[in-house]
């Protein structure tokens, strides 16, 4: 009978971007195991004993787990990038395309017309500082400058507190509107937070994005937290695909994994335009306010405070679409947040949007999105 390979697993589940890592080990491992799995969730000196009993035919693990360790020699090992730690030639490394995020997020904010850019992250973190790196460039590259704010950790993704009187001084001095980009969910549910506490409006004053698309996170922010989603899952089957190879003595196809950028989830945290006409803001505002149903242009000129063609033409010049453009696009990200976060059938979300029926869903959908809803809740939870 064929010996069942043990495999050491050392990812945390505390954050969506581990689970997912987990899950798409799983994945593989339902369809080409059996593995006997060892998930250590006692930390480094677990991961110290277990090296030194050796009971392990390979290895999946966080790099920062073999900082200062001896490596077991003939063992295949698939590390996973978190702090930027070097290891040893002969390792499988799994990252973030950090270049594809910083795109994402700068490409939404520069066509969203802002001028002011400004990041917040952990500096000991060296995933952290990559994308700040990277963000910075794709903003330089279209000719502004980008402020930056840095906390320490203190060993843990937390942030340290009495970094908050700091961050709030930072905010309330960044030239507004203003663009900004969050190292990840968490980082960006504390800036919401602190924009909070200083009295600054979240998205029109300081528009922020995370990455990561934790929802329990992202939920949680007030309002609802922007992200940047990565196929953490897909990296996690390919890395158990990799170590598959390995353990029965092939070379790896690569010795870099990188886990794809599926796009930007788009929520109210970041939904903004920089306007400086007060009027458009209010329309704005208002139609956003409406996104669960059709609204009629004297409505929202109603709510701007200007007459309907002033209305129309200030707001066509300024954001180049017209009203019922940005009202319709505003609709289909609200449809696509429902898709993508909840089992909703396309009947329940018609009767939440007040449509009258599912097929005109799909009509604003397809015509927004250019996909169906149904491709498009595939292709948003990781499924071809």
């Amino acid at each position: 009978m064929k010996r069942m390979p043990k495999v050491l697993l050392l990812i945390e589940s505390s954050r969506e971007s581990g689970r997912k890592l987990i899950s798409g080990i799983a994945d593989y491992e339902g369809c080409f195991g059996p593995w006997e799995f060892n998930w250590i969730l006692r930390g480094i000196s677990g991961l110290k004993n277990k090296l030194e009993k050796m009971d392990f035919d390979g290895m999946l693990v966080r790099d920062i787990a073999l900082t200062d360790l001896k490596l077991p020699a003939g063992i295949p090992i698939v590390t996973f990038s978190y702090g930027g730690k070097d290891v040893a030639s002969e390792v499988v490394n799994v990252d973030v395309n950090h270049v594809a995020i910083a795109q994402e997020v700068s490409r939404h904010f520069l066509g969203r017309g802002f001028k002011h850019f400004a990041f917040c992250g952990q500096q000991d973190l060296a995933w952290a500082v990559e994308r700040g790196s990277r963000f910075t460039e794709c903003i330089n590259t279209a000719g502004f400058t980008v402020k930056s704010f840095w906390t320490e950790t203190g060993g843990t993704e937390g942030i340290q507190a009495q970094d908050s009187d700091a961050l709030e001084r930072w905010l309330l001095g960044l030239p507004k509107p203003v663009a900004l980009m969050a190292a990840n969910d968490s980082v960006g549910f504390w800036v919401i937070q602190s924009c909070k506490l200083a009295g600054i409006r979240v998205p029109e004053d300081c528009a922020v994005i995370g990455v990561d698309n934790d929802p329990v996170v992202c939920g949680l922010c007030t309002p609802k937290l922007s992200s940047v989603a990565v196929d953490q899952r897909q990296a996690g089957y390919e890395a158990a695909r990799t170590l598959d190879a390995m353990m029965r003595g092939l070379p790896p196809e690569s010795r870099d994994i990188r886990a794809s950028v599926q796009g930007l989830v788009l929520r109210r945290s970041s939904d903004a335009y920089a306007v400086e006409d007060p009027s458009i803001e209010k329309a704005l505002a208002f139609l956003y306010l409406n996104r669960k149903r059709s609204v009629s242009i004297a409505e929202v000129a109603a709510a701007s405070g200007r007459n309907r063609r002033q209305l129309e033409r200030v707001f066509k010049e300024e954001l180049g679409q017209t009203i019922q453009q940005r009202h319709r696009e505003i609709r289909a990200d609200y449809v696509a947040n429902l898709l993508r976060d909840t089992e909703l059938t396309l009947e329940e979300i018609a009767e939440v949007c007040n449509f009258s029926q599912a097929s005109q869903v799909t009509r604003l959908f397809v015509r927004v999105k250019g996909k169906t809803p149904s491709a498009y809740r595939k292709h948003a939870r990781g499924r071809s």
